[in-house]
């Protein structure tokens, strides 16, 4: 009877912090100007992973860069203000955070790649996601 207690009482907290961070996500919520200005950075983060990707020579034969090379890319060498100071911000390091927060998970296939930015922080699972095509699109774990 004690550890059928014990299970339940474990059950219920379980449930109620579940609870919680449900009630913490409500997608389409207005964003605080901290949160916003996450995002942009995030995005500009995004962005600047696709250029790396595109401006390369190997981009031509469909030859893309491995997290740990993107930092080696000629297009990385080119940058100047606002870009080159956001570059110097990334960490491609596998297992680390491209920025506080921030997890990157890139792949790269034979033809092509695909990378998603997710924001650690947000309790709504939030990511940009994209591809060798360049578009960016944002993503939330279906509920």
């Amino acid at each position: 009877m004690t550890h059928r207690l014990a299970l339940l009482t474990m059950i219920l907290a379980a449930l109620g912090v579940a609870d919680v961070s449900a009630q913490e996500c409500i997608p389409g919520a207005p964003k605080t100007p901290e949160q916003t200005a996450r995002r942009r950075e995030g995005l500009m983060a995004t962005r600047t992973i696709n250029n790396l990707e595109a401006n390369q020579p190997g981009s031509r034969t469909r030859t893309y860069l491995r997290q740990v090379e993107l930092p080696m890319s000629p297009f990385a060498a080119k940058q100047t203000g606002p870009a080159a100071e956001l570059l110097t911000k990334l960490n491609f390091s596998p297992d680390q955070e491209l920025l506080p927060g921030w997890q990157l998970t890139l792949d790269v296939t034979a033809d092509g790649y695909w990378f998603m930015l997710k924001d650690k922080t947000d309790p709504c699972g939030f990511a940009f996601v994209s591809n060798q095509g360049g578009l960016i699109y944002t993503a939330e774990p279906i509920r």
